[in-house]
Order: structure tokens, then C-alpha cells, then sequence
């Protein structure tokens, strides 16, 4: 019978959802795994879809079906906690990881001379709508602006935004991994920086607020794991880790932010917070997705904004469209330093120092492969 076909492919869609979770288990860097790590919002819409789709076949059957529906619904409610477990951190249901500023503490943005405004914004390199870019950009009114997949034309179409921003880091490229850091605040200093691959930059660059205190200011965007030019996720994860173990020592605030092509809840941002002690804003408010702007149904938050304990949250929000695949996050910070006590860090693992040690040898190991074929050709 047609109902039974049906019902078996219902299973079988059912059973690929379980099976590829399952693939959350391994660290494995090839993008087929790493992909499963992104759409767990989707997994639990798409798993309860299949048991609505079951029941309405067994409404329609008059009740002759062959599987039970408790087939569908065991399943579904097993993806559901397994998912659900990561990404309640990322809902206000769960505690604030990084602290909001106190109203005590919180004054007019132009009084406070402890308060930096971020805005990071993937323009998306072959994206040309520059004018509602800047209008979106002009209405946020950053005091640092990070541009993502900024190439020449990017760089043009920013210009008339550079009185505003005197201070900058330009570093246009045509490879979807050019990038610019403009500032109203002063950059005292900054290098432009390759950890991993010689092709993808990150800026790292010291702001003095006008309260006089300095604020390391990082922008990154690793390669990201991806089937259609066979990237795995080894220079992402190599990244990230690096950054971490870095980070980790330095003793003054600190803000990371950029398109680090990965999820909130993946194994890799989580072994970054640990290994960093950074906050993410995001646990405890909201997933704030930036990807993809076009499809409602298929967005992740991969642009983020970590910092250090030495500062509370102001504001966090997605900006508008801005014709890119992304939307613009924003983030409004004050340095407070007196209240690091208030924040809940990632405590490490007895295991992290492991992992973090075969994620670098295995970009070594990358390297050393991609240059030996290089050389054979």
C-alpha cells in the first residue's frame, strides 16, 4: 500500500536525524560531520514534522497503519533532549552567563567615557547594496566597526564613512576573507595577523576609550567547514584555539568578535570559552542568528562577540538586513571591571589541554600535506 511506503520513508528520514546527531560525537573535521552541529534547532522542528506527518497518515488510514506511531514519537522526544541540552544555554530560560550592566552603574552612552559600542557586520564580498549598508551602519552608530569580506569595492564603499572613523586597520581582499576594523576611538596600536593559513588575516588591535584605558580589540573569520570547495574544519578549529590559549594569558579586557563560521553550542566555541575564559552574551539571551539572512528557516548564529570578564552587557542585537547572507550583530559594552566575580566562565576540563593539542597538530599535519602537494605539482 502507498501508506506504507510513505510511512517507511517517514521512518528512514526519522532514523537519518538520529543517526547524524550522533555524528555530535566525534571531532572529526570533515565537514559532513562538523555540519551536523549546526542545525539543531532544525533536527527537533523536522523530527516532531515527521510524527505530525505520521499521525495525520494514521488519521487518514483509518488506524490500518504498519508502524506505531510511538516508533516516531520515541525517537523524536530523543533528539529533542539531546539537542535541547545544548542549545538551552543560548534561551533565556537558562542564567546570564555575561552580566548586564546595573542600572547604578549604567549612564548615557556619551557620559560614559567606559562604555565601546561593536558592530560586526559580514557585507557579503559580492553584495552592492553599499547604501543601505551604510544606513544601517550610520543608524547603530558603533564607536568600532569590523566589516567582514571587505574587498576594494568594499573598501570605496566605506569611505564616506572614514571622517566618522579616523582610526583604521584596512585589509581588503578579493578571496571572501578581506577585512577592516574602523575606529572613532584611538588604535594605539595593531598587526594584521595569519595563524593558520597565509590567505586568512585576523586584526588584533589595542583601542584606548576616553577614559584612558585600553581594550584589546580582536577581529577574526576562519575558513569554515563546507562541501562545495571541500573544506574540512581543521583551520577553524586550529584557529579558535589558538586565539584561546592566547587570550587565556592576557590580563587586561578583552573582545573578540567576527564571522567564525560555527555555531554558538558547537564543541569547538565551547572548548574556546573554556580554554579563553571569555563570556559569550548570548548564553542566557537569546541565539541572536546572523546566517542566513534571505531564509528564516535555515538561520544559525555564526557572527559572534566574546569578551572578558572585565566588562558587563549594555545592549546585544541583530541589526537589520543589509543585502548580505548575514545580518549585522551590535553590541554595547562597559568596562566594569569591579564585578568579574559576577560572571559564570566555562570551567576547563581535565581533557581540553588533549584536545586543544591534537586540533593544532592536526592543522600541522594539514599543512604540512597541503605544501607537500603543492610541491608535487
Amino acid at each position: 500500500m502507498i501508506s506504507t511506503v510513505i510511512e517507511i520513508a517517514l521512518m528512514l528520514l526519522l532514523a537519518s536525524l538520529v543517526l547524524g546527531s550522533l555524528l555530535n560525537l566525534s571531532s572529526h573535521p570533515h565537514w559532513f560531520v562538523r555540519g551536523w552541529d549546526f542545525p539543531r534547532v532544525q533536527i527537533i522542528a523536522t523530527a516532531w514534522l515527521l510524527v505530525g506527518l505520521k499521525l495525520t497518515l494514521s488519521y487518514l488510514a483509518s488506524g490500518s497503519a504498519t508502524l506505531s506511531t510511538w516508533w516516531f514519537v520515541l525517537p523524536a522526544c530523543g533528539l529533542t533532549a539531546w539537542h535541547g541540552f545544548r542549545i538551552m544555554p543560548y534561551t533565556p530560560l537558562y542564567p546570564q552567563q555575561a552580566k548586564p550592566t546595573s542600572s547604578l552603574d549604567r549612564q548615557s552612552r556619551q557620559s560614559d567615557p567606559g562604555t565601546i559600542r561593536i558592530v560586526v557586520s559580514n557585507v557579503e564580498q559580492e553584495n552592492d547594496r553599499f547604501d543601505q549598508w551604510r544606513d544601517v551602519i550610520s543608524d547603530a552608530n558603533p564607536d568600532i566597526l569590523v566589516v567582514l569580506e571587505s574587498d576594494d569595492r568594499w573598501v570605496e564603499a566605506a569611505r564616506p564613512l572614514f571622517e566618522r572613523y579616523p582610526h583604521r586597520v584596512v585589509c581588503p581582499q578579493d578571496n571572501w576573507y578581506g577585512m577592516m576594523m574602523l575606529s572613532r576611538l584611538p588604535i594605539e596600536q595593531h598587526q594584521v595577523r595569519y595563524w593558520v593559513q597565509d590567505d586568512i588575516p585576523s586584526i588584533d588591535a589595542r583601542i584606548r576609550l576616553t577614559n584612558d584605558q585600553c581594550v584589546r580589540m580582536i577581529a577574526v573569520h576562519p575558513r569554515p567547514p563546507e562541501p562545495w570547495r571541500g573544506n574540512h574544519a581543521t583551520a577553524r578549529d586550529a584557529e579558535l584555539t589558538l586565539w584561546g590559549e592566547e587570550l587565556a594569558q592576557e590580563p587586561g579586557p578583552v573582545i573578540i568578535s567576527g564571522d567564525l563560521n560555527d555555531v554558538a553550542w558547537s564543541a569547538t566555541t565551547r572548548l574556546f570559552l573554556r580554554t579563553s575564559n571569555l563570556l559569550d552574551p548570548r548564553r542566557g539571551r537569546g541565539f541572536f542568528n546572523t546566517f542566513h539572512a534571505d531564509h528564516w528557516f535555515c538561520r544559525f548564529p555564526l557572527d559572534h562577540i566574546f569578551h572578558s570578564k572585565h566588562l558587563t552587557v549594555n545592549e546585544i542585537r541583530r541589526l537589520s538586513h543589509i543585502g548580505s547572507d548575514h545580518f549585522p550583530m551590535l553590541i554595547e559594552l562597559r568596562l566594569n571591571p569591579q564585578r568579574e566575580d559576577d560572571h559564570h566562565v566555562l570551567e576547563e576540563k581535565s581533557s581540553d589541554d588533549e584536545e586543544v593539542a591534537t586540533r593544532v597538530e592536526r592543522a600541522e599535519r594539514s599543512e604540512a600535506t597541503e605544501v607537500g602537494t603543492s610541491l608535487a605539482r
